[in-house]
């Protein structure tokens, strides 16, 4: 039996699209911190911001344009098997922190809410759209009434929870499992368990929505997880094949999809 619906963020709750190669926010940020008398040319900040998440993250996770669940579990076994894991993220706070502490120097660090206030300052200089799609809300009071709701999703914390404040959808979810802080990334297992286990329940008993067939249906569906895709235009993904397709005007009918699903157990 299904009890509880985990959703993905972006993509499927809000639309948004950022430019983090443009100059611009770059430009913005260092004359801000020239208030703070931390000089740092926009060039810098910009080396400095990418440099330290590709130290962090390593050589860019290759994405297959044809993938399979087997292949995926496999991989991620191996790698885990010699202390490592596949799809890494980090704190984009922790690494302006780095860049900050590097440019202060050990002896003088910055304030401790400083780097969270550069990473609202840059999140806000590089989005260029953010919206909620219309049936969202309404979708999510009625789909609450039978169900537990949660989120995990490829995300920074410092971006993400003041835009799911913009938009009063923090209230409705019991968890919010974001990359950032589970330092890996879907289709990455760790973080849909993640969530499995912060609400204490098996993944038969969830099902996931998603827009990302690779990352959302992939991820979740080698799990156990039935899967929702929120059918917008993207690429086709061998092995990701989803349980059930809900186009994004008709986002209401999840909660009737999951029902139908419980109702034919029942039998």
């Amino acid at each position: 039996m299904i009890t509880t619906i985990l959703f993905d963020i972006y993509g499927t709750l809000i639309d948004i699209q950022t430019d983090e190669d443009s100059m611009d926010a770059y430009v913005i940020l260092s004359k801000w911190l020239e208030y703070r008398q931390i000089y740092l040319s926009p060039d810098q900040i910009k080396w400095f911001y990418h440099e330290e998440f590709a130290r962090r993250l390593g050589p860019p996770e290759r994405r297959r344009t044809e993938s399979d669940a087997f292949k995926e579990i496999k991989e991620e076994c191996a790698a885990r098997a010699h202390g490592t894991e596949l799809f890494l993220d980090s704190d984009v706070s922790d690494v302006f922190r780095t860049i900050l502490t590097r440019s202060c120097g050990a002896a003088c660090p910055p304030p401790g809410y400083l780097p969270e206030s550069c990473s609202h300052l840059f999140r806000a200089a590089t989005r260029k759209r953010m919206f909620i799609y219309p049936t969202v809300r309404p979708a999510l009071d009625q789909i609450r009434k039978g169900y537990r709701l949660g989120i995990v999703s490829n995300a920074q914390e410092a971006f993400t929870l003041p835009e799911l404040d913009i938009y009063g959808l923090r209230p409705y979810f019991e968890t919010i499992i974001l990359s950032s802080r589970a330092g890996v990334k879907k289709p990455n297992a760790k973080i849909f368990q993640a969530a499995l286990d912060d609400l204490k329940i098996e993944p038969y008993q969830a099902a996931f929505v998603g827009n990302d067939l690779f990352a959302d249906i992939l991820g979740a569906g080698k799990l156990g997880m039935k899967t929702i895709y929120v059918g917008r235009p993207g690429p086709p993904v061998r092995g990701a094949e989803p349980d059930a397709v809900v186009p994004d005007i008709n986002f209401h009918e999840i909660g009737s999809i999951v029902d139908g699903w419980n109702a034919k157990e029942k039998k």
